[in-house]
């Protein structure tokens, strides 16, 4: 088979016009190019070149072969841009699913640093529960992960996933400040009804009394718990970051000593995944914005 070296021999030895030239430009033998010349020419049985008092002269097939290296060189400079492209960030497809307090705590900011360091790059991300983020990342339909999963667990392992450790929290429960919860001694927490994404993957649910039943709300998408829980007796649960600004501004106020759900996540991705720029990019960025929403000193 033609190699991308043969055709470099042939253009370098038409240039020089002898193999002395030639093998000193090549930084080989004269011996060794006469040999891998001799043995191209019997491959393509064909003369390259003509001998002549003047020197070596290129047959009509060897210029054939001389003008096809110049596209040739073309197309892999054309590749090796790509590449660099690919490992500068510029272009790309990045996959992402998160679970819904992924989405709402750490997402917007990794997403920012995202877009200020990469190019045209095309991103696709999916909110959906834990179960079926995890099936779409070992089908290859996604590249990474981030949601309620834990770290430890020996099965991503056994999965061929590299697991990373983001946080680790309790919840609170919080309600409008003009909520009659606040108002009542020895208020029963479980007599109002209550919103919050599904139970699932890390969480586990609130206990409470098997005779008593309450009005519940499951949706993916906080900013629509927050508007319902903000215009009604509804009470909603997640962690703290979700209801800062709401906090801050005195529309929302945590009900202390309410029953509390321990909460942990983990970013997932396969471990050859890892490897690849936008990928390890995306996880970086993750990374340094957990640190920081944990207050770690970077």
């Amino acid at each position: 088979m033609l190699e991308v070296s043969d055709l470099h021999m042939v253009e370098i030895i038409s240039g020089m016009g002898s193999l002395t030239r030639a093998a000193e430009a090549l930084n080989i033998s004269q011996p060794t190019l006469s040999k891998r010349l001799a043995r191209l020419e019997q491959q393509l049985g064909t003369k390259l070149f003509e001998r002549e008092a003047t020197g070596l002269t290129p047959t009509l097939i060897a210029e054939y072969l001389i003008d096809s290296t110049a596209q040739i060189k073309a197309n892999m400079a054309s590749v090796q841009r790509q590449v660099e492209r690919l490992v500068e960030h510029d272009t790309g497809n990045l996959r992402i699913g998160v679970g819904p307090i992924i989405e709402q705590v750490l997402l917007p900011p990794v997403l920012t640093q995202l877009a200020k360091r990469t190019g045209s790059v095309r991103l696709s991300i999916v909110t959906d529960r834990a179960d079926i983020l995890l099936e779409q990342l070992k089908s290859g339909q996604l590249d990474v992960i981030a949601g309620p999963y834990n770290a430890d667990d020996a099965a991503h392992k056994e999965a061929g996933l590299e697991a990373i450790d983001l946080i680790r929290e309790n919840t609170i429960n919080v309600a409008r400040v003009e909520h009659p919860i606040f108002n009542e001694s020895n208020a029963d927490f479980f007599a109002y009804p209550y919103a919050s994404p599904p139970v699932q993957g890390t969480m586990t649910g609130m206990r409470r009394p098997t005779n008593q039943e309450r009005a519940r709300v499951f949706a993916d998408n906080y900013s629509l718990l927050k508007s319902l829980i903000l215009e009604s007796d509804y009470i909603c649960g997640g962690p703290q970051h979700i209801f800062a600004s709401e906090i801050e501004e005195g529309r929302l106020k945590v009900i202390e000593e309410s029953p509390s759900v321990p909460w942990q996540s983990a970013c997932l991705t396969q471990r050859k995944s890892l490897d690849t720029p936008l990928v390890k990019l995306f996880v970086n960025i993750l990374m340094k914005e957990r640190d920081r929403y944990l207050g770690i000193d970077s």
